[in-house]
Order: structure tokens, then sequence, then C-alpha cells
């Protein structure tokens, strides 16, 4: 699951944020809602991280089964981007979250790389 939010400057300008700012808060907000939608009341934490088409990025953890599991990535446009695409007045961020972590909540997974393991017990 990926999705993108792209704003103006009209999005930014009244806050008195720099557009970098105002996009990185709009989607810690945005993102911390929906993961409080998909796991419900869980603690969450961001850790920075790199990624090479956003800067500044971040991975969201949620806290789940005694320990913190990464479930998604994401960061603000790099501004190359936007402008290849025509927007080079405007800022982004971007995210994109592996519906393995979804189902390992869902259905008590405890370890992701039993995704791709030729495990009967799993796979059947």
């Amino acid at each position: 699951m990926e999705g993108v939010c792209v704003f103006t400057p009209n999005n930014w300008e009244a806050s008195g944020l720099d557009p970098t700012t105002y996009a990185a808060e709009d989607l810690k907000k945005s993102l911390e809602g929906l993961a409080r939608h998909l796991f419900g009341a869980v603690e969450m934490r961001w850790i920075d991280a790199y990624f090479p088409f956003t800067n500044p990025s971040y991975e969201l953890e949620i806290y789940f089964k005694e320990k913190w599991m990464e479930v998604l990535g994401c960061g603000v446009m790099e501004q190359e981007i936007l402008k290849s695409n025509g927007r080079s007045n405007s800022v982004a961020w971007a995210f994109g979250l592996g519906l393995e972590r979804l189902a390992m909540v869902l259905f008590d997974i405890p370890d992701i790389r039993l995704f791709w393991s030729t495990d009967e017990r799993f796979t059947s």
C-alpha cells in the first residue's frame, strides 16, 4: 500500500512553517491516524531513516507482542522528483506500508520471514 500527498504554497504559507517541515508534520499526523485505524491503540515511535527518494525519511514502528515492529517507511519527497513532474513549486510526502505487516498483526503471525518460506505449516 502506497500513498502520496502534494502541497502547494497556499497550503504551507499560512502555517508559518517552511515547506519541508509542513509536509513532515502532516505526514506524521496522517500516518499516525492510519496506524491507529489499522492497529488500534498501540504505542508508536518514529525512527529517522534513509530512503533514496525522500529527505527527511522516517520509519514508523508500533509496539507489538513485547517488541517494536516497523510497519511503514515514508518521507518528504526529493524536490528533483517534483520538478521532473512539473511540480517545482510544490512539496510532497510519500509512504509505503507492507501488507505483510498488517497480516502479522491481524493473523498473529510471529515472524515476517514465514511469508517467503516453504514451511507447509504456514503455507497450507
